[in-house]
């Protein structure tokens, strides 16, 4: 990056900031403007300090849900409660906490939130002027085209050669699973019951019934608690099951929380709810990314979703995004358990808090749900770790029929492009379904341009293009051959690769990778087949192009050598 580029990027990001100060305005706009401004200015970056569009505390009638019906919130007719819709045992009658609402942000309250995004985004220019070489006493991050490489070069280190359509599928061969395994620093574990929660009310239907049901402890992990509905509706669950005993404890992202779910959080706390407040001092452009939520050593869920309204649709007027979680029980969630506890301990240890140490062990005899499925967890802490990246690659390297790529942000990173060709030379069918123009919330259409230009790229190449109509996309999974599918928090996004710490699972089994792709058949048939470059809808703008130049500058590279003749 030459001094001429960093000032530009710095300088954006601080005359960004400055537009939306009370200082350019005549009146101190209310709370939910303010974030609608800064996150206009943020997204503008291309480094929104949000995943998408933030839920504010003072819109209006943003606490007009009943928090009071059976089950924590949790509709008693709702068909979650139908034995045949989870394996879980009824939840009987409970006494539902006292719903808490966060009061009307006070000036104060819009103070620090104004401080909150200044820091994050004085925090995000920082990092991309450091990643990007311009800080002499820093070292950079790798760049794009060199993790391409790197990542590519582990996947194609293989003993087994591409496969054409029509022939065996390389993920039913033990030996390629095996390299997969050691590719991406993950093991498959069999006999786990999966089930797919598809949407806001199917996952937080479970979540709501599990902790409900919890005896001994609850671990959560997660990018952002919301001081809404569902943030605080879910932070008074937990209260609750504290004075019952249960040990709950929660991580959230440091950084996020100076601008989302500071109230829910102290709730919890003031309870005795121990919470992790996670920060890589030394990546201060960094997020905790990671989204698990592990109740009685029993079960999992993983996914995209965040405890706010936008994900749980528990808001009537406010926004509905459309997600998916994984719901898994068996030896899996012994990995799971481990995953967190080291997390928690190492934390712990090298920052000297005063939190209680998480046992890791989990009875080898558990009851848990019966079913056949193998399921590796998969964790990725960029910018020298990619081990989701890996195993998605090495998945389509070993496709022989059809690829599903349901995901809410699809860049063409170089190894991705590369791969997506090479596997459409061999005759594999690629389906990608993204937000469009219009899906993506009024305030992100700026990152959506640099998106559908990676879309004309695999247009041109024959893959099938599906746009989301209607509410933002938000769900992250793929599926390969109708035995693979990996699903989680991972976005085929620049930031998963460079900022984002993620956590997804893969799973081998035809019932659950079949119902997955039955999902995405689903998804698609509701949604705009592309047929032209031209029907992406590409509006350009001046901020788009900036966008483009200063943050996504790997997308005018080439692919990287390929198998293609």
């Amino acid at each position: 990056m030459t001094m001429k580029t960093a000032c530009k990027t710095f300088l954006l990001s601080i005359l960004g900031f400055a537009c939306i100060s009370p200082a350019f305005t005549q009146n101190a706009p209310a709370s939910a403007d303010i974030q609608s401004r800064i996150l206009r200015t943020a997204s503008e970056m291309g480094a929104s300090v949000y995943e998408d569009f933030p839920v504010s505390a003072g819109a209006p009638n943003a606490f007009s849900g009943n928090l009071t019906s059976q089950g924590f919130g949790v509709s008693k007719n709702s068909s979650f409660f139908s034995p045949k819709a989870f394996p879980v045992p009824q939840v009987k009658e409970t006494p539902s906490p006292e719903p808490q609402v966060p009061p009307k942000p006070s000036f104060f309250d819009n103070v620090s939130l104004y401080s909150g995004y200044a820091s994050l985004m004085f925090n995000m220019a920082g990092a991309q002027m450091k990643d990007n070489g311009f800080l002499p006493w820093q070292d950079p991050a790798p760049s794009f085209e060199e993790i391409s490489a790197r990542t590519l070069s582990i996947v194609k280190a293989s003993g087994y050669k591409p496969r054409k359509y029509g022939q065996p599928s390389l993920l039913k061969a033990p030996g390629f699973v095996r390299e997969m395994e050691t590719a991406a620093d993950s093991r498959f574990i069999g006999g786990n019951y999966v089930r797919y929660l598809v949407d806001g009310e199917q996952s937080f239907e479970a979540r709501y019934r599990l902790i409900a049901q919890a005896k001994k402890n609850i671990l959560i992990t997660t990018w952002a608690f919301y001081d809404d509905i569902t943030g605080f509706e879910t932070a008074g669950m937990l209260v609750e099951k504290k004075k019952q005993g249960v040990d709950v404890k929660v991580i959230v992202d440091d950084k996020i929380l100076r601008v989302h779910g500071e109230k829910a959080v102290k709730l919890m706390e003031s309870a005795g709810i121990e919470v992790l407040k996670y920060a890589e001092h030394r990546r201060k452009g960094d997020y905790w990314h990671v989204k698990m939520m592990l109740v009685d050593d029993k079960y999992s869920i993983v996914g995209g979703i965040n405890f706010g309204d936008p994900y749980s649709h528990r808001d009537p007027n406010g926004f509905k995004w459309r997600d998916t979680d994984v719901l898994y029980s068996g030896p899996a969630v012994i990995e799971s358990k481990k995953f967190f506890a080291e997390i928690w301990n190492s934390q712990i240890a090298e920052k000297k808090l005063k939190l209680s140490r998480i046992d890791a062990g989990v009875s080898p005899n558990q009851d848990f749900e019966p079913g056949d499925a193998k399921i590796a967890v998969l964790f990725q802490n960029p910018p020298e770790d990619s081990n989701i990246f890996i195993s998605l690659l090495k998945a389509i390297y070993g496709a022989t029929e059809k690829i599903n790529i349901e995901n809410a942000y699809v860049v063409a990173l170089p190894a991705l492009e590369t791969a997506i060709l090479d596997a459409r030379a061999r005759g594999v069918e690629v389906n990608i379904f993204t937000n469009s123009m219009e899906s993506i919330d009024p305030e992100s259409k700026f990152i959506a341009v640099p998106i559908l230009k990676s879309l004309a790229k695999f247009l041109a190449a024959g893959v099938n293009v599906y746009l989301k109509q209607g509410q933002t996309l938000h769900s992250k999974f793929m599926t390969v051959d109708g035995v693979y599918a990996n699903i989680g928090s991972y976005n085929f996004h620049p930031r998963g690769e460079r900022y984002d710490t993620e956590l997804n699972v893969a799973i081998i089994g035809e019932k659950a990778a079949k119902e997955l792709d039955a999902v995405f058949e689903t998804d698609i048939s509701a949604a705009v087949k592309v047929r032209t470059a031209q029907d992406l809808g590409i509006k350009e703008t001046f901020w788009s192009s900036m966008l483009e130049k200063y943050f996504y500058s790997q997308l005018s590279h080439s692919p990287l050598k390929s198998d293609r003749k």
